[in-house]
């Protein structure tokens, strides 16, 4: 088993009027093990940071009661832009595995898994004074500004 590891942090602004979130800034520090190719490393972490950033605060499946998917394309499925990003800070350590001849872990996944709990736990931070402590995803801003409001 070759796990990589690393640590997010998510800064974030939420608009009161609108209950829009705004990504400020996004630090990503990943070890798996020595990079081989560094771009395409690089290359894993930001497409995996858009993914989990994107379900963090706009993607969704939706059903209707029959159990007809009503997101079904592009033109229904809210899908994640770069305006939305802010440019990322990443960095990296180097923590070879004894277990292969490389020292290298896999990367494809260690952006995704940590930027949608970095995201989300920014905006419960922010949003702690309206005594919030859980929402659940995606935080798209009709739900950030009707809790905002009704608190």
């Amino acid at each position: 088993m070759l796990y990589p590891f690393g640590a997010h942090v998510a800064v974030v602004e939420i608009d009161r009027e609108t209950g829009v979130i705004q990504l400020r800034n996004y630090i990503s520090v990943d070890d798996c093990g020595p990079r081989i190719s560094p771009q395409i490393v690089e290359g894993q972490v930001h497409g995996g940071l858009a993914q989990g950033i994107g379900q963090a605060l706009i993607e969704e499946v939706v059903y209707d009661e029959n159990g007809q998917l009503l997101t079904g394309s592009p033109m229904d499925y809210a899908v994640p832009h770069a305006e939305m990003f802010p440019p990322f800070t990443t960095d990296k350590t180097v923590t070879p595995t004894p277990l292969n001849p490389l020292g290298v872990k896999g990367i494809g996944e260690a952006a995704t898994i940590g930027s949608t709990p970095a995201v989300v736990n920014a905006v419960m931070d922010a949003l702690k004074p309206f005594g919030v402590h859980h929402l659940d995803m995606p935080l798209r801003p009709e739900k950030i500004w009707r809790v905002m409001r009704d608190t």
